[in-house]
């Protein structure tokens, strides 16, 4: 078992949603407007990849109590900067949690994550389009679903250095965006188990960057906690 490590600070951001605020309500229906508040989470000169510079990184988490928004960052959350009555708030320092990680430690996971496929490359599907005479260019990527998700998310822990022990797999409403010219749909499928840490240096860089896809608009927060 190696010994823990210093590692970059992380904060995380719990948010209690206040689900008669209009401004919560219309976030949750569209993952566009609550990256836009999260965003202001964040100190306002990080530069283009502000997000990922910032390392914010979100989770929507519903159950019989309520709604919680779960919000990472890797600079002290500007709380002020959300209007007080969207959501009760609180706020933790995860960075010794997260530097105390060490191989061969037991502990619970939760993801939301979105599984999905390449489907070949362009030239590819444009030769599928050609031949089926299909009126618009196949998607270049598809979503997993069922088995073949849980396929996606064990490839995807042993290389973020986590043995998988258990699978619960919980396929959760889309996240809807707004882009112009239309909506987009954002398939997140919530995954929570039991695992091993094998490689704690490369956890918590997949904790600190997010796994997968779709993290502008809820999916790749990895959260782990003892077992």
């Amino acid at each position: 078992m190696t010994a823990p490590t210093d590692t970059a600070a992380v904060y995380l951001t719990q948010f209690h949603v206040n689900t008669r605020n209009r401004q919560a309500l219309s976030d949750l229906a569209d993952g566009g407007g609550l990256h836009r508040t999260l965003m202001r989470l964040l100190p306002p000169d990080l530069g283009e990849q502000a997000r990922a510079t910032g390392g914010l990184l979100f989770r929507v988490d519903e159950n019989a109590t309520g709604v919680t928004i779960l919000a990472q960052t890797r600079t002290p959350p500007l709380v002020e900067n959300i209007p007080a009555d969207y959501a009760h708030t609180a706020v933790k320092n995860m960075t010794g949690f997260l530097s105390r990680l060490t191989e061969g430690t037991h502990v619970h996971y939760r993801i939301a994550a979105n599984p999905t496929t390449q489907l070949g490359t362009l030239a590819d599907r444009q030769r599928v389009q050609a031949t089926r005479k299909l009126k618009h260019l196949p998607p270049a990527r598809t979503v997993l679903t069922g088995p073949k998700a849980d396929d996606w998310w064990a490839r995807r822990a042993t290389t973020n250095g986590l043995t998988l022990h258990s699978i619960l797999r919980t396929n959760t409403p889309s996240v809807h965006v707004t882009h112009k010219p239309g909506r987009h749909r954002h398939a997140i499928t919530v995954f929570e188990g039991d695992a091993t840490i094998t490689d704690a240096d490369t956890l918590r860089t997949g904790v600190l960057n997010g796994i997968g896809r779709g993290r502008s608009y809820g999916a790749g927060l990895l959260s782990l906690a003892p077992a």
